[in-house]
């Protein structure tokens, strides 16, 4: 089976939050970069670099993780020949909750390979640090 094609970085970036909600490690990993030139942040965590830490890092999340919704928002893009950084709002719903979380903060880079675009970084981090959640609001950081 061939590795999927992502013509623009939108599609690389709509594989990425698909495989993201779906817990499919290996339509995440699709969408990465295939060299050991990529990192993954995800909110609150060290730095997991190239391709076999990010993959353990996704692999254990997705392990870790009930069910969920996710919704993202474009905050601002940052747009090169070969390079795109987007920045957006990703919202969490967990289990049975009804509304999402606070809003987590994500940059994601996007490098133009020979067939297509391939992600290389996922930084996420909560958008405020530090600030008291809502009454309703369970205290777990989830990414």
């Amino acid at each position: 089976m061939s590795e999927p094609v992502f013509p623009t970085p939108e599609a690389a970036e709509d594989a990425f939050y698909a495989a993201f909600e779906a817990r499919s490690l290996d339509d995440m990993m699709a969408v990465w970069a295939r060299d050991d030139h990529v990192a993954c942040i995800h909110p609150l965590a060290a730095p997991l670099n190239g391709r076999a830490a990010v993959a353990a890092g996704w692999r254990s999340m997705f392990g870790a993780a009930g069910r969920f919704r996710l919704q993202v928002k474009a905050v601002h893009e940052i747009r090169e020949v070969d390079h795109v950084i987007r920045i957006v709002d990703e919202f969490l719903t967990i289990g049975d909750e009804t509304a999402p979380r606070p809003a987590i903060l994500a940059t994601n880079v996007y490098r133009r390979e020979a067939d297509g675009w391939r992600m290389v970084l996922h930084h996420a981090s909560p958008l405020q640090v530090g600030a008291k959640p809502g009454a309703d609001t369970p205290p777990v950081v989830f990414h």
